[in-house]
């Protein structure tokens, strides 16, 4: 029998017999890839030498296996449940140099941890352990991944850090999610494609990176309205997720979030839920976003990610094993307290051993549900890039104040905005004591530069690009039509067809000018400024996927510049926004101060007022316009003009933006003031945004507290 050398954090522990056994949890060893474990509601086997959970079963049904036997790894095991990591430190042999070792406790009928654990290596200075727990009769398997550092250890590092549970295709075929976005309140369910579509061999489906193309191919009879199949429709925005499930008409399985203090970039983060028939756990990942930072960490230090746990069921439908998941979380909590082994990894129960953090911000309130929120992560971080201590995000009523509680003892900065309003309040230094209520009383200042109302405003400043075309995302209404699930494919949309009109000129009037009154239609504006758009198709006729070249109308290939077969490769015309100033507007300074806020960009931006150009060099880049979401990476541009660049009043200013980047930018909202004091961080004492002039360029300091 092989060795159990456990983790030093784990020695004291009598794990010495090849059976345990105590009421309904038991662990059998049968041989060196599986340990056979029960718990009176599931049967599961576990591979010590990998890490995986290779099989699943309720009890109360031992021939049917809930795992997918169709995907095995390199043991010959199917691949069940297990933790798929990347950076300097992979585990599940993956680029891990190390030999790993496995153990396991059971606790007089109470738990039953067990563990795999990766020593630190040439790869990774890090010891690297992965958890699983059950408890009696509870049809839910935990899981949570530690990392040791030593103070004497070279930095450690890495990146993406998900579990993924590829369950059986023959008993889940839906999905159903819950509050997925602050835009898709409420319950939505949805057939996924059959295994047969996806893994046909029919040349040309894949037109692009995890896109299938299913023209021409058997769709569900109902739940499916949609032509295009992307793992990346299946992203949810952290703010209210606390489960998603997979099921069919006899199973079904929720991944549980008790909480979500040990995941990354705070409320707003974008993360994938499902991969077609796998149920996702991201807690550490770049998805949408492509800078999120990935934990980093110096010292002797020890860091916890989760638990979070998949729980089973049989006979209940969607909405009920949505519930029955959430509402067993308050149990799980519990139990966690009395689990030793979790305790020693690191984990900080809830109760007397955490603090609350209960902030009075005035100015940062909202009487609106969901709109006003307070944030509390890494120090002198933008929240967004927060990723290796803990976060946890409350809503604000009326007032500005909120509630975050069961908060690990430590220090955070706090972080608070409304849903639209300009700006972002910024505070380090809140100190977080066991039993203790920690009670800050802030001022938030919504960031306007005049004290005068804009001269316009396009958008909602909630960062995201929902409002405008095809970003309206009313889950439930699956399809290619107005108001419906619009966040899919980027190629179910045709942006030259919509905009041929102006021969493919976004072409907005922000005010009225002269006899042409102002548009007052955000649907004139697409959700994505393209550089080119050039989506990949399938035809079935042929075997390529570069078949847009057959559908883009004919009138591209006769813009100036037209490039590529039939113009696909044409640059997308500078959008255009028009508006006239009054002479009372003229006079209020001598500042012209336009703030773009983005949803997500890979392009730079370019803007020109009458001429006048100031150019922003992208930065922290985010791809939700092409992975199916409305929101990436948020950050708020300024580009500031003399008011002498304006024509005079009641004529026709121009101004114009332009990307250089195929993919180009989203945009949050617009906004045009003409302000006496101007936009200078050294003037408002704001540094939230990126102030730029023809001669100056001063990038937001995420590093320092504003407005507070």
């Amino acid at each position: 029998m092989r060795s159990r050398i456990l983790a030093c954090v784990f020695a004291a522990l009598l794990c010495s017999l090849p059976s345990l056994a105590h009421a309904q949890l038991t662990l059998t060893e049968v041989n060196s890839t599986d340990w056979k474990i029960a718990n009176g509601a599931l049967t599961m086997d576990f591979n010590p030498g990998g890490g995986e959970i290779w099989s699943m079963y309720l009890n109360a049904y031992p021939s049917d296996d809930l795992v997918d036997l169709t995907q095995t790894g390199g043991d010959g095991h199917p691949k069940g449940l297990y933790m798929d990591n990347d950076g300097t430190c992979m585990t599940q042999g993956i680029g891990s140099s190390s030999t790993p070792t496995a153990g396991y406790h059971l606790d007089s009928g109470h738990y039953l941890d067990w563990w795999i654990s990766w020593p630190t290596s040439s790869s990774c200075t890090m010891t690297l352990t992965l958890h699983y727990v059950v408890f009696p009769n509870d049809p839910t398997v935990w899981t949570y991944y530690v990392a040791n550092h030593s103070s004497s250890a070279a930095q450690g590092t890495f990146g993406q850090l998900q579990y993924l549970f590829r369950i059986s295709w023959n008993y889940f075929y839906d999905t159903y999610s819950y509050n997925s976005g602050l835009n898709n309140l409420g319950g939505w369910a949805l057939t996924l494609p059959s295994e047969t579509d996806l893994s046909s061999s029919s040349p040309g489906r894949a037109v692009e990176n995890a896109v299938e193309d299913l023209h021409g191919f058997t769709l569900p009879s109902s739940g499916w309205g949609r032509e295009f199949y992307t793992k990346y429709d299946y992203s949810t925005y952290e703010y209210l997720h606390q489960a998603h499930c997979l099921y069919g008409s006899q199973f079904g399985a929720c991944t549980i979030f008790p909480s979500m203090e040990s995941g990354e970039g705070g409320p707003t983060k974008q993360d994938l839920i499902f991969t077609e028939n796998i149920a996702m756990g991201e807690l550490n990942s770049n998805h949408l976003d492509n800078g999120t930072p990935g934990y980093v960490t110096t010292g002797n230090t020890t860091r916890i990610w989760g638990p979070i746990g998949y729980q089973f069921s049989e006979g209940k439908s969607a909405s009920t094993m949505y519930s029955n998941a959430v509402n067993s979380i308050s149990g799980a909590l519990t139990n966690f307290a009395g689990d030793t082994i979790l305790k020693n990894a690191g984990y900080t129960p809830t109760g007397s051993t955490r603090g609350t953090v209960q902030p009075t911000i005035s100015g940062a309130g909202s009487g609106s549900a969901n709109t006003a929120w307070a944030v509390l992560s890494d120090q002198n971080k933008n929240m967004q890039y927060s990723a290796d201590g803990y976060q946890y995000w409350a809503t604000s009523n009326s007032s500005g104040s909120s509630s975050l509680n069961n908060v690990i003892p430590g220090t955070y900065r706090i972080s608070a905005y409304v849903l639209g309003e300009w700006g972002e309040l910024r505070d380090d230094g809140i100190s977080v004591t066991a039993g203790n209520t920690t009670k800050p009383n802030l001022t938030f200042k919504p960031e306007n530069f005049a004290t005068y109302s804009p001269i316009w405003t396009i958008g909602t400043p909630d960062r995201s690009a929902h409002e405008f075309l095809h970003g309206e995302n009313n889950y439930g209404n699956a399809g290619s039509c107005s108001g419906c699930d619009d966040r899919e494919y980027w190629g179910n949309w045709n942006f030259w067809a919509d905009f041929a009109a102006n021969s493919g000129v976004v072409n907005y009037y922000a005010t009225a000018v002269g006899s042409t009154p102002a548009t007052n239609n955000l649907q004139k504006i697409n959700y994505t400024q393209w550089g080119e758009f050039d989506p990949g198709l399938y035809d079935a006729s042929n075997d390529t996927t570069d078949n847009y070249i057959y559908t883009i109308p004919s009138y591209v290939k006769g813009l100036p510049g037209a490039s590529g077969t039939n113009g696909v490769t044409t640059t997308v015309p500078p959008w255009t926004i028009n508006f006239a100033t009054t002479s009372a507007q003229m006079a209020q300074g001598s500042y012209v101060d336009l703030s773009v806020a983005l949803a997500a960009t890979e392009g730079d931006v370019f803007a020109s007022l009458n001429g006048s150009q100031i150019i922003w060099h992208r930065s922290n880049d985010s791809d939700a316009m092409v992975r199916s979401g409305l929101s990436g990476y948020y950050q708020w541009l300024v580009f500031e003009f003399p008011t002498s660049e304006l024509v005079s009043a009641g004529g026709k200013n121009v101004l114009t933006l332009t990307t250089n980047t195929a993919n180009g930018v989203m945009y949050d909202a617009l906004r045009l003031e003409i302000s006496p004091t101007g936009a200078n961080p050294t003037t408002t004492g704001w540094h939230d945004y990126e102030y730029m002039t023809s001669t100056v360029d001063t990038p937001a300091d995420d590093a320092v507290s504003s407005n507070y």
